[in-house]
C-alpha cells in the first residue's frame, strides 16, 4: 500500500458504494431517454463486466443525474474466538447525489446517518454496556459525509487517485422475474494507532428483470440484504482484544423520507434534523 486511504473515502457506512439509494423523485419515474450510456448497454446484460456494472448502478442507485435515497437496518454482533455475542442494532438512512459522467463512470456524493439501538427494544441509545469489558460506553452514532467518489466497473477513486479497495460486482442470479445481484467490497488499511483495520461488505440486491428490461428506467426499484464484517469501533474501548463485528441487515430504496420506517424517521428528526431539512449543507464527521 503506497499511501494511506482517505478516512473520508473509507467512511462508507453500511453499504459500500455511494449508490445504495433511490430518487427523491419516485424510483419508477426516473427516466431519461437522453442518457446515451443507458442506450449503449444491453439492459438485460448480466454476464459481462460492463453490463453487470451498469445494471448494478441502476439497481443500487441511478444511471441518471439525480438524488437517490435509502434506509437500512443492521443487527450487530461481536465475535471473539468462537463465541458470538449480540451487541446492538443500527438504523440509518443515506442520500446520494448521482452524476453520469458519460464515459461509463459515475460520480457519487454520499451522506449517511445511522443510530445504534437497543437490540431488544429498538430504542436509540446513548450508552451501551460492553459485554467484554463490563464498562458503560458512550455510543458514537454514524454521521458520514459528504464523501465524493468516482466509480467504474473495476475501481473506485477519489480526487483522481484510485482507492486500494477490492470492488466486485456479480454474479447475478435470475429466477423468473427476480434478479439477485451480488456486490462485494473490502479493504485493509492502517488505523490511527497503526493497527491494521479492515472491512468486508457483502450485499445482495433484489430487483425485477421486467424493470431492468426497460432501458429508460434509470433508477430501478430494489431492496437489499447486507452481510458485513468490521473491526471494533474506537468508542468501544476494546484495547488489544482480537475480534471483529459481523452484521446482518436489510434495506430498501425509497421515494423520499416519508417512505422510510417511522422509527428511523423519528430518530433523524430528533437527532439530525438538518439531514431532513437542509441535507445539501449537512456535514457529518470523518470517523471510520
Amino acid at each position: 500500500m503506497t499511501s494511506p486511504i482517505s478516512r473520508r473515502a473509507l467512511n462508507m457506512g453500511v453499504a459500500g458504494l455511494g449508490g445504495l439509494a433511490t430518487g427523491i423523485a419516485a424510483a419508477n419515474s426516473a427516466r431519461a431517454s437522453s442518457d446515451s450510456s443507458a442506450q449503449a448497454v444491453d439492459p438485460l446484460d448480466l454476464k459481462t463486466d460492463d453490463g453487470l456494472f451498469h445494471n448494478f448502478i441502476r439497481i443500487a442507485g441511478s444511471t441518471g443525474n439525480e438524488v437517490v435515497m435509502a434506509w437500512h437496518e443492521i443487527y450487530r454482533y461481536g465475535i471473539i474466538g468462537k463465541d458470538v455475542t449480540p451487541l446492538h442494532t443500527s438504523r440509518g438512512a443515506l442520500i446520494v447525489e448521482h452524476t453520469n459522467n458519460g464515459d461509463g463512470s459515475f460520480t457519487m456524493t454520499r451522506r449517511e446517518v445511522a443510530f445504534h439501538c437497543d437490540i431488544e427494544t429498538g430504542e436509540v441509545i446513548d450508552k451501551l454496556k460492553n459485554p467484554y469489558t463490563g464498562a458503560m460506553d458512550d455510543v458514537e452514532h454514524l454521521k458520514s459525509g459528504p464523501v465524493t467518489t468516482v466509480h467504474t466497473a473495476h475501481s473506485m477513486s477519489q480526487n483522481g487517485q484510485v482507492l486500494p479497495l477490492q470492488h466486485k460486482v456479480g454474479p447475478a442470479r435470475v429466477v423468473g422475474d427476480d434478479v439477485i445481484l451480488n456486490h462485494d467490497l473490502s479493504a485493509k488499511f492502517p488505523g490511527p494507532n497503526g493497527k491494521l483495520l479492515m472491512f468486508y461488505d457483502y450485499i445482495q440486491y433484489h430487483a425485477k428483470q421486467s424493470h431492468l428490461a426497460d432501458p429508460d428506467l434509470l433508477n430501478v426499484p430494489a431492496t437489499y440484504a447486507i452481510q458485513d464484517y468490521i473491526d471494533w469501533r474506537a468508542w468501544q474501548n476494546m484495547g488489544d482484544r482480537d475480534g471483529l463485528m459481523p452484521g446482518r441487515g436489510f434495506g430498501q430504496k425509497v421515494a423520499g423520507f416519508d417512505d422510510m420506517p417511522d422509527d428511523t424517521l423519528a430518530a433523524i428528526k430528533e437527532r439530525q434534523p438538518k439531514f431532513l431539512t437542509d441535507w445539501q449543507n449537512w456535514e457529518g464527521n470523518t470517523l471510520i
